[in-house]
């Protein structure tokens, strides 16, 4: 199992901005959604190989009960978060992250 995980900036403002935009509708929401994406980190930490690599070495992990999915690079020692990204948006948005 890996231990570090490393969030790109432009995946912490991916996740600030869903966040926020659930708060909006509740605040129970918006907690609900790191919830999911902790979740979602926790089981690319403990099982990193097991997600289908869809984009150049970008993993993808679908939340459970929002339409996102984290996207990740899996190495050895640790794991980098390049972008939480709602299912609908167009993933070209993928080349311009590492």
């Amino acid at each position: 199992m890996i231990e570090r995980v490393v969030i790109r900036p432009l995946a912490k403002r991916d996740i600030r901005d869903a966040r926020i935009w659930y708060r909006k509708i509740s605040p129970l929401l918006g907690d609900r959604f790191l919830d999911a994406v902790d979740s979602a980190i926790a089981r690319a930490k403990d099982q990193p190989l097991a997600y289908q690599i869809v984009h150049r070495t970008f993993r993808r992990l679908l939340l459970h009960r929002f339409p996102y999915a984290l996207f990740f690079h899996a190495a050895e020692d640790r794991i980098v978060v390049v972008a939480v990204l709602h299912q609908a948006r167009d993933p070209d948005v993928l080349a311009e992250r590492r």
